[in-house]
Parts: structure tokens; sequence; C-alpha cells
């Protein structure tokens, strides 16, 4: 059965309330004048987020409440955090400055400089001095001990390609996935190299990107074949008699970059245009589109290309004139990609 509804006498005030219990044993009424107060207290000057332990951080003064609560909070976070530890909830930071530079110099066939990216997506190899007859080779690794090239690319000149060795001083920028990268002198003449190696936080994009089947670079970029190329034909110039028929010379469809054969007419009598198609290599034709042409005006038609592309395809243009003798007749036609 359903509970019995419950009422209280008018008299009756509901009454709710919070209370906490104070150092002296006695109890306190928690109230918008009196707040429950809270005090972070400890030693150490660190405060760990995650529900760890407070310490080192006391109410501030003038802060009561759920407010002074926060603003110790905010207070212990803005004091620092420790090097190499640092981070803000799971966001960790490197504590990495930019342009970390190392300059080294080589006399053998050895390493001139060498870095880790921590922190870094890439840099610069400068060569100061190539000495004579040396070969630098640029590698980079995940592991510090097996080492594979690392293209590098003339800062200073605006057609450069990817190269993993130089033998001359310049400006050679790099970008890099791996844990570690070096220059060293692979192949040792005379003289003295000296390399010097600066870390970017955010390097610029410096690789340079190839174009299938060719080596076009972005900036010089070589195309070879023959874009969208259209075939046309003058097919007739020479005026029909009445009722006489003109018929084109069959075009075979082999290059794949032609989408359309059209056909146009001008007459100074009336006349029907044609286009034709065979599938047969010219054995069989039939009509794929007409169109009335009025006197003393153009006639155009066109028609999408269908069936293989080869030559067993074919299209052809066709022209019927009317009842009156042509004086003026011009008749083109062209296979075209659009």
């Amino acid at each position: 059965m359903p509970n019995p509804e419950i009422t209280f006498p008018g008299r009756y005030t509901p009454v709710s309330a919070v209370a906490y219990a104070k150092a002296d044993g006695s109890t306190e009424l928690v109230t918008t004048t009196t707040p429950m107060p809270v005090v972070l207290s400890g030693a150490g000057g660190s405060l760990e987020p995650g529900g760890a332990a407070v310490t080192g951080a006391t109410m501030p003064t003038g802060g009561t409440g759920l407010t002074g609560w926060l603003s110790a909070i905010y207070r212990a976070f803005t004091t620092g955090l420790a090097a190499s530890t640092n981070h803000i909830g799971n966001v960790f930071v490197d504590d990495v400055a930019d342009n970390l530079t190392i300059t080294g110099s080589a006399t053998s066939a050895a390493t001139v400089v060498s870095s880790s990216t921590l922190g870094f997506g890439g840099g610069t190899f400068q060569v100061l001095g190539g000495g004579t007859g040396c070969t630098i080779s640029y590698e980079q690794s995940n592991d510090g001990t097996v080492w594979v090239a690392l293209p590098v690319i003339g800062a200073a000149s605006s057609a450069s390609s990817p190269v993993n060795s130089t033998t001359l001083g310049g400006m050679y920028a790099f970008a890099t996935a791996a844990a570690f990268v070096r220059a060293r002198v692979s192949t040792f003449g005379s003289g003295t190299v000296t390399i010097a190696l600066v870390m970017k936080r955010r390097p610029l994009n410096v690789m340079g990107t190839s174009l299938a089947a060719g080596s076009a670079t972005v900036g010089t970029v070589a195309i070879s074949g023959t874009i969208n190329p259209n075939s046309g034909f003058t097919d007739s110039t020479a005026a029909l008699a009445a009722s006489a028929a003109y018929t084109g010379t069959g075009r075979a469809v082999t290059s794949t970059q032609h989408g359309f054969f059209a056909a146009q007419a001008y007459a100074d009598a009336a006349g029907t245009l044609f286009i034709d198609q065979s599938l047969d290599t010219g054995t069989t034709w039939f009509t794929a589109a007409s169109v009335a042409v009025a006197a003393a005006s153009n006639g155009q038609l066109s028609v999408r290309i269908t069936g293989s592309y080869a030559g067993a395809t074919m299209y052809r243009v066709r022209y019927v004139n009317g009842a009156a003798a042509q004086a003026v007749f011009r008749l083109s036609s062209a296979l075209a990609a659009s």
C-alpha cells in the first residue's frame, strides 16, 4: 500500500545545521559569518597534487574559509617546482632553454660535435672551418651507439637539396625525431674542422619535398609528358550541293587524356550535324548525337568518350545538307580533354 502523506503543524520550522569540534572540545555551528576554518601547516616548502600531504603552506593573512584554503594552494604551487621533475598535473615541463650551442673541432677522423635532442626538434650545423680534403658526415641515433645518416640542407641557398655529408663550410639545417645527433669527420685530409651546433626547440620544416617519378623539388618543378592535349581537325570547307552529305575521317581514341569528341558546323543553308562512333575500327558506325543547323548559324555537338582507349574506338563528324545548295560551309571537330 502507498505510504501515507506526512504533514507537520504550521508552527513547525525545519532546521538543518553543520557544526565542527573545536580544539577545546566545544562545538561551533558553521554559518556564513563563521565559516569552517582551514589551516595548512607543516614544513618543507612544497605542495604535491593528487592527494599527497601539504607541507610548508599556512593560511594566508586575510583569508578565511574556502577562499583562504584555495589561496594557500595557489601560493604553494607558484613557489617553484624542482628541476627535472617539473609538472603541472600530468603535463611535464622539460626545462630546456632554446638555442643550446655546442662548438667542437677535430684534426683527425673523429666526432666534432654531438648532442641529445631532449626538448629539441632540430637545429643547424655551421661548418666554420672545413679543413682540406675533409668530408663531414651528419648522423642520428636513438641509442647513441648505432648511427644512421641525418639529411641536412644548405640554409644559405634557396635551391638546396638534402645531403648526408659535406666538404665545404656553410650553414646546414636539419629536423629529426631521433634521440641524438652528431657531425663527424668521416674522411680526413688535413687542417682543422670546426663546427658550431645550435639546437632549436621549434625548427622550421627544412627538409625538401620529393615528387614521384622525378627529382623535382618545390621551387623548381619539372614535369614530363603532355598535360590535357587537344587534337583539332578542319574537316571540310567545301560547299555541299542540295541534299548532299559529307562524312569526316574516323579519329581513333588512344590517349586517356581525351574525354570528349566535339564538332561544329556553319553553313548558309540549313542542314544536320552528326557525331558517329565505331567500336570495331570503323567497320560499323552508329549515330552518337545530332543537331539541326539553321541557315547562316552555328551548330555544335559534344559527346563524352566511351569504350576502350585503343585503335578500335573511333569517332567522326558527319553533315547532311538540306534542300538548298550551300555557298559557304565550315566543318571542324576535336578530341578534347574537357
